[in-house]
């Protein structure tokens, strides 16, 4: 009996081994559902991305300036979009812009502006009607979606 371990320690040593195992298989089982986890995550962001870089390559983003040319101010409506505005609409005030004093008889606005392009029409400003007006541009695209836009212009 001098090299034999005792019967305690015989059952005890494989049954610590298999509870280390088992302990290390629940770990590893948890790690791997949690990177599979975070893989979904990682999946459906890039799939988010795509999509929303899909829409933007479908969608127009108009934005107004008011810019003083020579003794005169013009509103400039700019497509920062990848895509046309059509049926583009313009509010100042509340009021559709030819029923606006600030608006010059006469003078519109195209009803479509193409990607990267701008366009202006004259604004009648003066000590009555002036700055600040509350400015509603509305359009629709190739999304689907009906772009609104809505700030204050100043000077």
């Amino acid at each position: 009996m001098s090299g034999e371990l005792p019967l305690w320690a015989q059952i005890l040593i494989p049954a610590g081994s298999l509870l280390v195992s088992i302990i290390a298989l629940l770990n590893s089982n948890r790690a791997q559902r949690k990177a599979i986890d975070a893989q979904s995550r990682i999946v459906e962001i890039e799939e988010q991305r795509e999509k929303e870089k899909k829409l933007e390559a479908v969608r127009a983003r108009v934005r107004p300036q008011l810019r003083a040319v020579g003794n005169s101010y013009r509103l400039y409506l700019v497509n920062e979009g990848a895509a046309e505005a059509r049926n583009v609409q313009v509010r100042l005030d509340g009021r559709p812009l030819s029923e606006h004093p600030a608006a010059i008889k006469g003078s519109s606005l195209p009803s479509y502006i193409g990607p990267g392009a701008e366009v202006s029409c004259l604004l009648a400003i003066s000590q009555s009607c002036h700055p600040p007006f509350e400015i509603q541009i509305h359009w629709e695209d190739d999304s689907g979606i009906d772009g609104t836009y809505r700030t204050m212009l100043t000077l």
